[in-house]
């Protein structure tokens, strides 16, 4: 399921923080916390285990889609100058919970706190995003940065930090795919978006191709700022790719998102071309 929530700002000016995403992540879950407490708390402490050091959420969502924004950095933002901005949030889920979870974030008030900031809206209009993947090749762009990151041994035989690799990298698609493929295998079947299938499929099944009509950009993502955990990583965005597999596959990626950081607003993608 995927869907775009129209949003309306509450002040006449608005400053939006640049670390906005942690901030909608913990909207989301606050939002199906008041409708659902134990399958918040499933996702938020536990999520879609494939091994005991990898588990997924297995939903995701874009960058605020902020027409005209006027960049302020000495405020610290984007200040946001039109009646309505728009935000597209995607669940793998049951096709039975869709409608369900579209309705809660119906008439929400989303918050978004800082030390520094406050910028408040109404969610005014929640609208299904129809996903139809007809071929087993779908084009692809992205609604938020993509992290793709391999440890530094593997290049340089010592130890050390991730690097977080380009879209064009030679081991870019490789790390997707085996991130998608883990995903895939953490799901029971009959929780999955179309339980259709049983299968396990090769990495072999899938591959990645970047379009080159688009240069990727990047940006150093800000998680859990202002804390003793914070942390940077860095993801790449305003790219399109192909994707090709398993229609199941090509689903999964686009309702769970592609990369790492999913839950916090990272690789959200959908199809080029869809609706809105």
């Amino acid at each position: 399921m995927q869907f775009k929530l129209t949003l309306r700002p509450i002040a006449r000016q608005t400053l939006v923080p640049f670390n906005y995403a942690y901030r909608l992540s913990a909207f989301i879950y606050a939002v199906l916390a008041d409708a659902d407490a134990q399958y918040a708390t499933f996702l938020h402490q536990q999520g879609y285990e494939y091994s005991p050091t990898r588990r997924f959420k297995l939903f995701t969502f874009s960058d605020l889609i902020i027409p005209n924004a006027r960049i302020d950095p000495k405020a610290g933002g984007l200040w946001v100058t039109t009646p309505h901005i728009e935000w597209v949030v995607s669940f793998y889920v049951d096709k039975a919970a869709q409608h369900f979870i579209m309705g809660l974030f119906q008439d929400q008030r989303c918050v978004i706190a800082t030390p520094k900031h406050r910028a408040e809206f109404i969610i005014e209009r929640v609208e299904a995003i129809p996903l139809e993947i007809s071929s087993t090749t779908v084009t692809l762009r992205t609604l938020s940065p993509v992290v793709i990151a391999e440890k530094s041994e593997r290049r340089t035989g010592r130890r050390g930090m991730d690097q977080y690799l380009h879209p064009g990298d030679v081991q870019y698609g490789p790390l997707l795919i085996d991130n998608l493929l883990a995903k895939w295998n953490s799901v029971p079947r009959a929780v999955a978006a179309d339980a259709t299938s049983d299968d396990d499929f090769a990495t072999s099944a899938v591959t990645y191709h970047l379009l080159p009509n688009r240069d990727p950009r990047s940006r150093l993502i800000t998680i859990k700022e202002d804390s003793r955990a914070q942390t940077q990583v860095r993801g790449y965005y305003g790219f399109t790719f192909e994707l090709s597999g398993p229609k199941e596959i090509l689903e999964l990626a686009v309702l769970a998102g592609v990369g790492k950081y999913n839950a916090i607003g990272n690789g959200c993608i959908w199809v080029q071309n869809s609706p809105g």
